[in-house]
């Protein structure tokens, strides 16, 4: 079995086109994608007087042809941004419920169009896809998640594929963050072990969970206050595990063959905990990159891995 995972795109239009597009690419019978569709932020394009202008990443950008603009939505887009082309009036008259709305209906919008694309060109090879939420995705977006007739939500289930059980449990743990999908520790303990109670074969499971095992190589990002300001180490920024205890106990105490992770965007690669070979391929989507992983399980439970960038 040689499946490819990456996850936590968040928005990235350029890189989620390339995971629908991994499959054919690396020879994969097997796509896994590990949570976190939803993008940055909206970012307006205000006109005013024919002119066209928005900030982001600290810059103004200013288009004076309205031709220009697929350009411009184009590269916000790739960067995980939802663009939003307004008048100066009307983005003026916006209140609080209105500017919610109109993020709730632009993640909506995008996850159609992800779910749409990834499932005719997955149906096309006939390669199985499962996605999971992340620990941004919101509850509302479940239904679209789960409307592919090829791509399959695996989040709360186990799926068999080649002879494999997929255990996959989206979200992610309690942060200062917030997020609309994050679970305590004795949560994200019940999401697991129940389903890895009903795991007919261990030696042949794959644990699909976006939050990593907490204090590994896989787990490791930068600290934030309970203001969402980074955390000071002298000069430079502190880091510490973000991951899961829970998740953690889980793969100690069951050693699946395999679990893959994301999450911690930094903290690209692989770890063992016991037997289990554990994965969380990092991600660059703000720069047009799928980061993933390639990896090729023999029928004897050998391993064989490749992080990938492209």
């Amino acid at each position: 079995m040689k499946l490819f995972y990456a996850g936590d795109l968040h928005g990235g239009e350029t890189a989620f086109r390339k995971f629908t597009n991994a499959a054919g690419f690396y020879g994969a019978e097997l796509m896994i994608y590990g949570g976190d569709f939803t993008g940055k932020m909206v970012v307006p394009i205000v006109e005013k007087g024919g002119i066209y202008t928005c900030k982001y990443y600290g810059s103004k950008v200013r288009v004076k042809k309205a031709s220009e603009l697929p350009d411009l939505e184009r590269n916000l887009r790739d960067a995980g941004f939802y663009p939003l082309v307004i008048s100066e009036e009307k983005l003026n008259k916006l209140n609080e419920s209105d500017a919610e709305y109109i993020i709730k209906e632009k993640q909506m919008d995008v996850l159609k169009e992800w779910i749409k694309l990834a499932d005719d060109r997955f149906a096309r090879i006939n390669v199985p896809c499962i996605m999971i939420p992340g620990s941004v995705d919101d509850f509302y977006l479940d239904d679209i998640l789960s409307s592919g007739t090829h791509v399959q939500n695996g989040d709360g289930r186990i799926i068999e594929i080649g002879g494999f059980e997929i255990l996959s449990v989206g979200g992610g743990k309690s942060s200062v963050f917030n997020y609309p999908r994050e679970f305590n520790e004795e949560d994200l303990a019940e999401k697991v072990n129940r389903l890895a109670s009903q795991v007919k074969n261990m030696n042949k499971c794959v644990f699909n969970i976006h939050i990593p095992p907490y204090d590994t190589d896989l787990d490791q990002g930068t600290l934030y206050d309970s203001d969402l300001k980074p955390v000071l180490d002298g000069d430079s920024l502190a880091t510490g595990p973000a991951g899961s205890k829970a998740v953690r106990e889980a793969i100690e105490n069951y050693q699946p063959l395999l679990a893959l992770h994301g999450h911690v965007h930094e903290s690209r690669g692989v770890t063992h905990i016991g037997k289990t070979v554990c994965i969380n391929a990092g991600t660059d989507y703000d720069q047009g990159m799928l980061r993933g992983a390639l990896i090729d399980i023999s029928p004897d439970g050998t391993i064989n891995y490749t992080l990938t960038a492209g």
